[in-house]
């Protein structure tokens, strides 16, 4: 079975333009619905957060609401003991939790830190890091977050009796892998760009299927008539036969 010239791209045409269509429309309600929070750009100042952010390492910032912090954010707080205005450290534990760490046990052959009775998986550590260079067991107030540095040999939190828990309100931003207003624009840009190559193709595909009916119908046109012959010949036998 032979299938017309073009037929494979016209398909392929319609398969982009109904992604790319999906993706732009999908992209574009979603940010009416509910617009990504704007960001800002800066710097990790330090090495309290070593290994997952360096000292000069660029960082983006998205304002958080305090009800909406999680065990595991990495937030820009302003902290008692930095002589920082503010400083970055990772949530450890929220409001009502129990936050507690032994150095003299050991849970499943590693030294853990022991969130509400269960050992605390923190897979941002190097594994050859202590989770904590001082033994404390802190139940976090309401209202209030625990807070701790990656790179916990080097840093202060609120594991050190003299710092505590701090007032969730005095998170300033939450720091993301990537801000969700920049993927919403790089989405929108992959579905314009989707939509153009199959606008391109298409283009390709009906310019295929005009020259193969060209061909076709070359091809069908029926040849001239033949030119007369002249019957010269015949005509001289006839003379000859005469008298």
């Amino acid at each position: 079975m032979t299938h017309r010239p073009g037929r494979r791209r016209g398909i392929a045409a319609i398969v982009l333009l109904v992604l790319g269509a999906v993706i732009l429309g999908g992209v574009t309600v979603a940010k009416a619905v509910n617009p990504p929070s704007r960001y800002s750009e800066g710097k990790a100042a330090g090495w309290q957060m070593a290994p997952t952010y360096t000292d000069g390492e660029s960082i983006y910032l998205e304002p958080v609401d305090t009800g909406k912090l999680h065990r595991g954010d990495v937030v820009l707080v302003s902290v008692p003991w930095s002589l920082q205005k503010t400083q970055m450290n990772r949530v450890i534990a929220v409001g009502g939790d129990r936050i507690r760490y032994k150095p003299s046990s050991k849970t499943s052959g590693q030294y853990r830190l022991v969130l509400n009775g269960d050992p605390l998986d923190e897979p941002y550590l190097e594994q050859w890091k202590n989770p904590s260079a001082v033994a404390f067991d802190v139940t976090v107030p309401e209202g209030s977050v625990f807070l701790m540095g990656d790179n916990r040999m080097n840093s202060d939190g609120s594991q050190y009796a003299n710092n505590g828990p701090v007032p969730a309100d005095n998170v300033s931003a939450k720091v993301v892998m990537y801000p969700m207003a920049k993927l919403a624009v790089w989405g929108q840009l992959a579905g314009a760009l989707v939509l153009v190559a199959g606008a391109v193709l298409a283009f390709v595909s009906r310019r295929a299927r005009r020259r193969a009916t060209a061909r076709e119908a070359a091809a069908a046109t029926p040849a001239g008539p033949a030119e007369p012959v002249a019957a010269a010949a015949g005509s001289g036998e006839r003379a000859d036969a005469q008298p």
